[in-house]
């Protein structure tokens, strides 16, 4: 008997990875069918549910602005339209008229049901009210319950005075303290302005003396002019000199003019006349008498500039030891609070309860499902924002995790009420919408005839109504009809899922889905080519396939069965050459795709033709792949049909071709899928929007107008794979026997 072994680590690791693998898989189909955001929204699965995506990408419908644009246009017989014959011009307005009425007709019915919805929903809770009402009280009372049950010992009731009373004096201290730094901050500030004012009468008074400099140079060189003699003569000045010598002394500004003082003071002594010494004299007197002015303004000016420095020194030291007693008081503050957290928080706890006791009691006086709503959907944004307050203070536990769970259960309370605001708005501006819209599709019907005359004989104007509906879709309905629709219709969903009532989801989605289908019909979408570039990649990645399976395989055949100088490292050489990444000569490429095209205009930029000439290049892996598996055909079968007359190329294509059939089929899909999801080199050389191909337009989903419509985005991304997918199982059948007969020789 053989012991069956039973891998239990095994099994737990696949059944740990298998989600974790497909759950991309399951984000992508889920997100491609459902009508909310995935990427605002925490479920992977939606009860809104649509194929919508899939329609807008395979068969884009003319709703009610692509029918306006394309009226216009024809009317006015702008290309295309010019090149039809005046019968098809008339029916094809004539039908697009036609749709756009039974456009507005389906809006009305959709909006009839949806009415009808909201009516029946109403009425049934309206219905529910005491049923309602009752659960509302049993969870308050379950709430209140299990808070009382688990609150936290609160400790001594005298421990928590006085802990209180200490912060409150701490409080009023720190307060006192702040005063007072922010009083010397004042005075500080007011200090600096007056420091930095005599800083600059300073500055002026020192600018001042040194002009003095100049009169007192002018009688250096005045004394130079004259004769000196030998012998020293008494001068009455030398005591000015000294005293201006002394004065100036003090100030490191005025060594220029204390060496011209000096040289004066010594000049000056030696004279020839009394007369001339009397002039000097004079002169020099009144120059000293305009100095010691401006030292004595100057001598004031540093003194007072002297005493504020020394108040600003004194601010200083009051300021750092006002900010060391704060610190400190603020540390004891810090450390009471966390003597008196758990007490105060038993309070704030008790304090909500007590709310909740208010609040049963306001229940049982509430009348009516509006009054109810609307007392409720208060009560949940009070229970959150006492959560948040809570969490910040003391963290997140038990406590707040239920009060929490309660205001979640309030939560359709709100989502209710807004629907019902937004869906009154959304009824009065929707009808005004519908009324216009329907004035203007008659008269437009009524006048096309004569505006298509004019245009018939080369006058080509506007209809004006066809501006106004353009207009009203474009502004009115977006502003007021679908911003409140668009709430709504998301309520609707959100209330699904929260509402407690099962029979209410019936009415909600009528409302959702009638709402959603009117969206669809007046919505301005934007125009996209994904089936263009589905087919632009299939014929791109088909062509170069196959093109590059026909050179591999007669390359390839060279190198498997004869003889020649190079075969054997000729081979590994172009292996070698594109072990190089593309990015490499991306460059080289586009420049020779420009230049190409000036001669070969179908081999240029921005052409499919080039594109997959570019694509060709990828050969050598290929090559080796199939000539490894002509290895492995004998070469017997080709000698003896060589014996009966056949010639080499009759072997080959009569004979290894058809027996090489599963690794050239391998050859085809593999480099079909390369080519099919290659980006870079597409998105450099085509341009045109039309030309772009698979990858590039599904980038396109995910960038610019598309780049918040994840649905759309994952839609084409599901859409893109089917190619791929049906070449892959069609031919699937021969991937194993191409892939493993090719890989040894034997």
């Amino acid at each position: 008997m053989v012991e069956r072994k039973t891998y239990f680590l095994t099994h737990i690791i696949l059944w740990i990875l298998i989600p974790l693998i497909l759950f991309p898989v399951v984000w992508v189909v889920s997100t491609s069918i459902r009508r909310d955001e995935a990427a605002f929204s925490t479920k992977i699965f939606s009860s809104r549910i649509s194929l919508q995506n899939y329609k807008d990408l395979l068969a884009p419908e003319k709703n009610m602005p692509a029918l306006v644009q394309e009226l216009q246009n024809l009317i006015m017989l702008t290309p295309p339209y010019d090149s039809w014959d005046r019968g098809r011009v008339e029916r094809e307005i004539e039908k697009d008229i036609s749709n756009l009425k039974s456009y507005i007709d389906e809006t009305k019915s959709r909006y009839d049901k949806a009415e009808k919805g909201y009516r029946d929903l109403n009425n049934y809770l309206a219905l529910k009210t005491n049923e309602i009402k009752n659960n509302i009280y049993l969870q308050l009372e379950a709430l209140k319950k299990y808070l009382e049950e688990n609150l936290p010992k609160k400790g001594e009731e005298s421990n928590l005075s006085i802990k209180l009373s200490e912060l409150k004096i701490l409080k009023e201290r720190i307060n006192n303290l702040n005063y007072k730094i922010s009083q010397n901050r004042e005075e500080y500030n007011k200090v600096l302005v007056k420091i930095d004012a005599l800083q600059r009468e300073i500055l002026e008074i020192n600018n001042k003396i040194n002009a003095l400099n100049n009169e007192i140079t002018f009688l250096n060189n005045k004394l130079d002019q004259y004769s000196l003699v030998s012998y020293k003569k008494a001068s009455s000045l030398d005591r000015v000199f000294s005293s201006l010598i002394d004065r100036l002394s003090k100030y490191s500004d005025f060594d220029l003019l204390l060496q011209n003082i000096r040289s004066l003071s010594r000049k000056i002594k030696y004279f020839t006349s009394d007369s001339k010494y009397l002039y000097f004299q004079a002169s020099f007197l009144k120059v000293s008498e305009n100095l010691n002015n401006l030292i004595d303004q100057l001598d004031a000016k540093v003194s007072e500039l002297n005493a504020y420095n020394r108040k600003v020194a004194i601010l200083n030291q009051e300021n750092e030891f006002l900010e060391m007693q704060k610190e400190l008081l603020q540390n004891q503050e810090e450390n009471i609070k966390e003597e008196v957290r758990p007490l105060t928080k038993v309070d704030q706890l008790k304090e909500f309860i007590s709310s909740l006791d208010a609040k049963l009691d306001k229940l049982q006086t509430v009348d009516g499902l509006d009054a109810l709503i609307n007392e409720v959907s208060v009560w949940e944004g009070e229970f959150r924002d006492f959560v948040t307050s809570y969490i910040i203070e003391y963290g997140r536990d038990n406590l707040s995790s239920r009060i929490e769970n309660t205001a979640d259960k309030f939560k359709w309370f709100n989502d209710y009420k807004t629907l019902k605001d937004r869906f009154e708005n959304l009824s009065s501006y929707l009808t005004k919408n519908l009324q216009k819209a329907n004035e203007l599709t008659s008269i437009i019907e009524s006048r096309w005839r004569s505006f298509f005359e004019k245009s018939l004989q080369g006058d080509k104007t506007y209809l004006p109504e066809l501006d106004s509906l353009y207009n009203l879709i474009k502004t009115d309905f977006v502003n007021f009809v679908s911003a409140n629709m668009n709430i709504v219709s998301k309520k609707a969903g959100d209330l699904m899922d929260n509402v407690p009532f099962k029979e209410t989801k019936r009415w909600l989605n009528v409302i959702d889905s009638e709402l959603f289908r009117i969206d669809q019909i007046w919505k301005q979408k934007t125009k996209h080519y994904f089936l263009k570039w589905v087919r632009n990649s299939i014929v791109v990645s088909g062509i170069a396939a196959i093109i590059t399976t026909l050179i591999c395989s007669l390359a390839a055949y060279p190198f498997s069965r004869m003889r020649f100088w190079g075969r054997r490292y000729g081979i590994l050489t172009l292996l070698l050459i594109q072990m190089f990444p593309s990015t490499v000569y991306m460059i080289a490429i586009y420049s020779l795709l420009n230049i190409l095209g000036r001669f070969i205009p179908f081999l240029g930029l921005d052409t499919l033709s080039g594109l997959t000439f570019v694509y060709l290049g990828n050969i050598a892996y290929n090559m080796y792949l199939i000539k490894g598996y002509y290895d492995t055909i004998p070469d017997s079968l080709e000698e003896s049909a060589m014996i009966d007359g056949a010639t080499r190329f009759q072997t080959f294509y009569k004979i290894v071709l058809p027996l090489a059939r599963p690794i050239l089929t391998v050859v085809v899909i593999l480099t079909f899928m390369s080519i099919f999801n290659e980006f870079i080199f597409a998105r450099i050389i085509l341009q045109d929007a039309q030309k772009y191909t698979y990858a590039i337009g599904l980038w396109t989903f995910s960038s610019g107008p598309y780049q918040t419509e994840w649905g759309l985005f994952t839609a084409a991304a599901l859409l893109g794979m089917l190619p791929m997918t049906i070449l892959f199982l069609s031919l699937q059948k021969y991937i194993v026997s191409g892939l493993t007969k090719g890989a040894v020789k034997g």
